[in-house]
């Protein structure tokens, strides 16, 4: 079995050929990076540790039908990015070209999440990407189902297949109808150790415009992942691998509320909803993972009375986790003051990284609007729609990663849905008054 090369001061290389068949340092992870079209892009890894000492990672970018066991790796230290805590420093890993990203850190770092963000900073479209490992690849053998696969006429999905061991693998992969008939197989495909192919006909054999799954299998340890590339980076997106055929689940209705829920004044300018999914079994225990979660409700927009900078919508959010106490599963603001004319900001609740989307939307004046937001674990998708009730138009429309994919309660501590603010906050965030709220309707599957 070949060993990747790591590169180390001379005076370790005898005491490292010793030790090979064990990693460089403490935390080893695969982060598969697909391609996804020409423009601005930056991957980065948020870490945790202990105190501020400086540490270190041993990073090998493995370009697609390269050999990875061949490549030498760098030493590249974490530095504090925009993190309000300097216990969680970021390393931005971003390769050249697609493929496979290996991260050796050494002890007393641990690594949280990986988010790979497309086109300028607010940016246009953020997506979390896999830390591979035992837990979390696919066995040889098994096989992992692509789900949601788009061809739209020049705009195609493109399919990669990563092998994660240190010998060759032999693949395979179907395109299937979402009935689960197939459309093509493809066999026989060899793929280098530590390495990566990339398909971008995967979808040559899909007659017109259509959406389908791709199911993979290799002998040995792999992951697969899809992706949309597009020079618009709005329209970039990324399709994850699940363990079984994907089916439509059960929709059960949460929440409704048919009337007017909020009239956002001075003395009441926030309105908090407790989502009703099932508990946990015992404090701190995570109850189950609910697939999506899908809210819609009415806004008729009024112009403030007095002096105002970013207004807070709507957000959600789950008391423990590394935001301020928090998980934060997205939260969404207006600024009507913003460089190059109003825009809508929608937060994708990574605690230290910082991804946020923002789009070009004018709600200033009095509009009525029908806002739908919903939260795909499977797909790893958040869609945030907006459209004019009076026109049917669109206002909003993206379609981004989800980061924050556990959408279930922990323990007795379920999900909060806020509309508005408590208040204004730094001088800064201001709840969006003379905004009325009305017909609000959550709904989840299983």
């Amino acid at each position: 079995m070949k060993k990747r090369i790591v590169s180390v001061a001379p005076y370790l290389l005898t005491t490292f050929a010793l030790a090979a068949s064990v990693p460089l340092f403490a935390e080893v992870r695969y982060v598969p990076v697909p391609m996804v079209g020409p423009g601005q892009l930056a991957v980065k890894v948020e870490y945790e540790r202990a105190n501020e000492t400086p540490r270190f990672v041993e990073v090998t970018k493995v370009p697609e039908g390269v050999d990875g066991t061949t490549l030498n790796s760098t030493r590249q230290q974490v530095f504090i990015g925009p993190s309000t805590k300097r216990t969680f420093p970021l390393l931005n890993i971003t390769p050249s070209s697609p493929g496979l990203v290996i991260v050796d850190a050494e002890n007393g770092l641990k690594s949280n999440e990986v988010s790979m963000e497309v086109g300028k900073s607010p940016l246009d479209t953020g997506w979390e990407l896999p830390l591979l490992t035992s837990d979390n690849d696919f066995n040889a053998g098994t096989t992992a189902f692509v789900q949601a696969l788009q061809k739209s006429g020049v705009d195609t999905s493109n399919l990669s297949i990563y092998n994660l061991s240190e010998d060759d693998a032999t693949c395979s992969f179907k395109v299937l109808r979402f009935a689960g008939t197939t459309i093509e197989e493809r066999t026989g495909i060899t793929v280098k150790p530590l390495s990566s192919v990339r398909f971008d006909d995967a979808l040559r054999r899909v007659q017109g415009n259509g959406t389908v799954h791709v199911s993979v299998t290799c002998n040995q340890k792999f992951y697969a992942l899809g992706a949309l590339p597009n020079a618009n980076r709005t329209k970039v997106r990324v399709y994850y691998p699940v363990r079984a055929f994907p089916t439509d689940g059960t929709r059960t209705q949460l929440l409704n509320q048919s009337s007017n829920f909020l009239t956002v004044l001075p003395d009441n300018s926030s309105k908090i909803f407790e989502i009703p999914l099932e508990v946990g079994s015992a404090p701190g225990v995570p109850g189950p993972v609910y697939r999506s979660l899908t809210i819609e409700f009415e806004v008729r927009t009024q112009d403030p009375n007095g002096f105002s900078v970013i207004r807070n919508i709507v957000g959600m959010f789950r008391f423990g986790g590394r935001r301020f106490n928090k998980t934060l599963f997205f939260g969404s603001f207006d600024r009507v003051d913003a460089t190059g004319g109003p825009r809508l900001l929608l937060d994708l609740g990574t605690p230290y990284i910082e991804t946020t989307n923002k789009r070009a939307a004018d709600f200033t004046g009095v509009k009525f609007l029908k806002f739908k937001i919903e939260l795909n674990t499977d797909r790893h998708t958040l869609t945030y729609l907006v459209t004019n009730l009076a026109t049917g138009a669109k206002v909003v429309d993206i379609t981004t990663g989800l980061f924050a994919e556990d959408v279930n309660a922990i323990g007795s501590d379920r999900p909060l849905l806020e509309f508005g603010l408590p208040g204004i906050s730094d001088n800064a965030y201001f709840p969006p008054y003379n905004w009325k709220f009305s017909k609000l309707n959550v709904s989840a599957t299983r």
